[in-house]
């Protein structure tokens, strides 16, 4: 769709025809294309908003050039068209689907996220270690509704064990450690960084989600870090 597209010209011509300051089209294509629905949007030179549908023949042009970019690769999911035209300016015409807003939240997220690259260190992992050695277990949550929890615990008395725990009372070990010095070493070498990314390291968006960071340790130890 363009300027001189026959949806865009009817919305600029509607627009000068009713003296608008603004009208905007808003249409989408949800759920595999079953659910069609589009939406106008007028703005009175005076800022008054009324609302208002496309005629046929329009909103038959628009459905199908929303059904044709569908088709175009099914893992699209939703789309949504909006066209706004003022009239001091060119029309804005924006199309866009799940999988184009998808790859521009992961980019902003990438480039938002900032995480504490520093090594724990010895002594840190030895407070940790300490709390672990007295029968206590550290954990955050990743998912509530799930009661899905990170964990680090002693699965016995001679081992050391970081991985997942379930509200039921059944855990994965992700890592296990035969010996303390030998969880003192994995975690003293660890970092925010790590523990945000590791899991899936190529979707920011999960970037730090029920994650260890330094702040955690420093409050459960009950010193600073």
């Amino acid at each position: 769709m363009t300027e001189s597209s026959d949806v865009v010209r009817w919305l600029r011509a509607e627009r000068a025809n009713r003296g608008l300051a603004r009208i905007e089209l808003s249409a989408a294509l949800k759920y595999r294309g079953e659910i069609y629905d589009d939406t106008l949007l007028f703005t009175a030179p005076d800022g008054t908003l009324t609302f208002g549908t496309l005629p046929d023949e329009q909103r038959t042009q628009v459905q199908a050039l929303l059904h044709q970019h569908h088709a175009e690769e099914t893992a699209r999911g939703n789309i949504e068209l909006s066209v706004v035209c003022e009239a001091t300016s060119a029309p804005s015409i924006r199309l866009t689907d799940e999988l184009q807003r998808h790859r521009a939240e992961q980019e902003q997220a990438r480039a938002e996220a900032h995480f504490d690259t520093r090594p724990y260190g010895r002594a840190l992992a030895q407070r940790v270690a300490e709390i672990l050695d007295a029968g206590g277990e550290l954990s955050v949550t990743i998912d509530p509704r799930e009661g899905l929890l990170r964990a680090l615990w002693k699965p016995d008395s001679g081992t050391y064990a970081y991985g997942l725990r379930y509200a039921q009372g059944d855990s994965e070990a992700l890592v296990t450690f035969a010996s303390r010095d030998e969880f003192i070493r994995w975690l003293a070498e660890r970092s925010d960084e790590v523990f945000a990314k590791e899991d899936r390291p190529d979707d920011p968006l999960a970037w730090g989600h029920g994650t260890f960071d330094r702040a955690f340790f420093a409050r459960k130890t009950g010193q600073r870090s």
